[in-house]
């Protein structure tokens, strides 16, 4: 049997190595639904995650506060990014995303009962990567501008700019939106939602327009265009909102903003991680449970603010829900997501290793090797990890750390220091 004719999926497909949470291609979500490996440690995640949050039904909470920390292709992003989908049950080529996790939790239908339970209410998620999404300027406000705009895109609004969602809110609360986007169209030409966010060039079609759907005079719509102040929001504002929006719905109606990259996006930077802390902790407060926010970061958060831990203790306790994803589990997923043979292929592999026993033992055994540096120890570790030997996944786990920590390390070194090579 040729090796390419071994495996059960396709071992030329394409396979996306880097997960983007604001990628949702529908080929792409398919292949990360159906391929996702609940690993043992990520089965230790779901549930920690769903016994917190399905306490918040039961229970008013103001730990909402959820942290997921791992270095780069521990996962993270992908394991926040199936969160969303199962906690919204997202439909996907036309089945659920909670019924593709039923199979995945088939040997253990406890752990799958409490995502079940909580994906029976409706919850929408808020998912972004917010160094994608946040201001170039980081100034101390900054993250909670880039929960504004996503609050605002969230609902229909252009979060782009705080002038113009702030004018479709007030617009929506008269109850006129339909009739706002008529006019203008009728007098520009174009949709609203296709001009909004060139607005500064339509001064003459806006104004006629508030004109006749608000009623104000002309001087008072052409003030409102030019005014140069600046639309602010304040964290006690925005919060207010969301908890108006939220309240507004059924009892088992959840919230959850879902940002990628915090870590990195804040750092050690004193300003974010204050208005971080800020927004979060305002949030526990007056939503009591009906809000989340789900954040990932390279590191963890008490390691983000060890050098200030008396300043920061707050935020430690903002999020009580902390899940540290490793790299340890890589040959699990190989195995179960590349390797994975046919049957035919395990019962040939499996007789080929005892008739070669001897033979594979002594060929892969090491002198002073240290413990995981191993070969094969049994005829179904062979068939499982064939064409690859296991220490092999530990190697490649290794150089890739190295060249992590090599590059980390160049990056701390100041550049005139570093010789050129011509």
């Amino acid at each position: 049997m040729r090796i390419q004719n071994m495996f059960q999926e396709d071992i030329d497909r394409k396979i996306n190595g880097v997960v983007k949470v604001d990628q949702d291609a529908s080929d792409v979500l398919v292949q990360e639904l159906k391929e996702y490996v609940i690993t043992r440690e990520l089965k230790k995640h779901f549930i920690t995650f769903f016994t917190n949050y399905g306490d918040s039904f039961r229970e008013k909470t103001a730990d909402i506060g959820v942290w997921i920390s791992g270095f780069f292709g521990s996962g993270k992003s992908h394991f926040l990014k199936m969160l969303s989908y199962l906690l919204e049950n997202k439909e996907v080529q036309g089945e659920r995303t909670v019924e593709i996790f039923r199979r995945k939790f088939s040997d253990d239908p406890a752990t799958f009962s409490l995502i079940e339970d909580a994906a029976k209410g409706r919850t929408d998620t808020i998912l972004f990567n917010i160094d994608i999404e946040g201001s170039i300027n980081k100034d101390k406000t900054a993250v909670l501008r880039v929960f504004a705009k996503m609050f605002y895109n969230y609902l229909g609004f252009y979060g782009e700019n705080l002038k113009v969602a702030k004018l479709e809110q007030f617009i929506a609360r008269k109850g006129k939106t339909e009739e706002f986007r008529r006019v203008f169209e009728e007098i520009n030409g174009g949709t609203w939602l296709e001009s909004r966010d060139a607005f500064a060039f339509f001064e003459d079609d806006i104004v006629a327009t508030l004109q006749q759907v608000l009623g104000m005079s002309e001087s008072a719509a052409q003030n409102w265009f030019n005014g140069t102040e600046t639309v602010e929001t304040s964290i006690a504002q925005l919060v207010l909102e969301i908890k108006e929006v939220v309240d507004a719905q059924p009892d088992d109606f959840r919230l959850l903003f879902m940002i990628d990259e915090v870590g990195q996006y804040v750092g050690g930077d004193t300003d974010l991680l204050i208005n971080l802390q800020s927004l979060v902790e305002k949030i526990g407060s007056e939503c009591e449970g009906k809000v989340w926010v789900v954040c990932t970061g390279q590191e963890a958060i008490d390691e983000i603010i060890k050098a200030r831990e008396n300043e920061f203790s707050r935020i430690q306790a903002r999020f009580k829900t902390r899940l540290s994803l490793s790299s340890s589990s890589a040959d699990e997923v190989i195995q179960k997501r590349i390797l994975l043979k046919t049957p035919e292929a395990e019962q040939d592999l499996e007789q080929v290793f005892t008739v070669n026993d001897s033979v594979l033992r002594n060929l892969f055994s090491f002198s002073g090797a240290i413990l995981d540096i191993k070969g094969y120890g049994s005829a179904d570790e062979f068939a499982r990890n064939f064409p690859f030997v296991p220490y092999q996944f530990i190697l490649m786990q290794k150089v890739l750390h190295w060249r992590r920590s090599i590059f980390s390390m160049t990056q701390c070194i100041p550049s005139s220091t570093v010789p050129s090579v011509a």
